[in-house]
């Protein structure tokens, strides 16, 4: 329903400051439409799409493709879903968008912004990417609100996060029932993630102890605060 996993769409105030972060830990940037008039940029790893916007917005955002959007709005609204904004019209590039139960943004665009990158990335230092994990306050009705708009749920994982994981093309979403605030992770495992943080250091990439129950792993911290989280492959 939510239509094509386009991007975890991202607000950074120094757009250059974040794309040689990216580019550092490997990711290449993918062609971008000329549909918005702030700076924006598209980076990937070949599995997931960050989205740098250098514009005020509700961030991270989780945002898909959904064509012919003003038609699609009532499905929405017919399941309860509240719409925080909703930009539509003959003369601008349409797009709406709505909270989850935790605040998580999900944002609905007419068409791509993007176009994926045809060629395989072999360069990214992070990994494989594994899942973009929020906080939630109640798991199972959380579980129910993303099944509604289409997404699996795949289980449990099998982790002393005890994580539940639905899944959609292209976005693996983690949900983590803690009552404690955090930001969202976008996580990705890693052979040897110990090894991997000598390797960040000398790109001059901070590097910390992951803030997990897992038993190994590194967090990173992106010039904008995008939180990303490397763990071992059999963590």
């Amino acid at each position: 329903m939510l239509g094509n996993f386009l991007e975890i769409s991202i607000q950074t105030p120094d757009i250059l400051a974040s794309l040689d972060f990216y580019t550092r830990l490997g990711f290449e940037r993918a062609p971008v439409n000329d549909v918005w008039s702030h700076p924006y940029a598209v980076l990937t790893d070949g599995h997931v799409y960050l989205g740098l916007h250098q514009y005020v917005f509700p961030s991270p955002s989780l945002t898909f493709v959904q064509p012919d959007l003003r038609r699609q709005l009532p499905d929405f609204e017919a399941l309860g879903i509240q719409f925080e904004f909703c930009k539509l019209g003959d003369d601008q590039f349409n797009e709406a968008g709505f909270y989850d139960p935790d605040r998580q943004m999900v944002t609905l665009l007419e068409a791509r912004s993007c176009s994926p990158l045809n060629s395989r990335i072999t360069g990214c230092l992070c990994g494989y990417f594994d899942e973009y994990r929020v906080n939630v306050r109640d798991s199972q009705a959380s579980c129910r609100f993303w099944e509604k708009l289409g997404l699996i749920n795949t289980g449990l994982d099998a982790t002393p996060t005890q994580t539940v994981r639905l899944a959609t093309g292209g976005l693996n979403l983690g949900l983590q029932e803690s009552t404690a605030p955090s930001q969202p992770q976008i996580t990705f495992t890693h052979a040897q993630p110990e090894d991997l943080a000598e390797r960040l250091l000398q790109r001059n990439i901070m590097v910390a102890p992951a803030v997990s129950p897992r038993a190994v792993g590194i967090s990173l911290a992106a010039p904008e605060g995008t939180q990303l989280l490397i763990v071992g492959n059999d963590s």
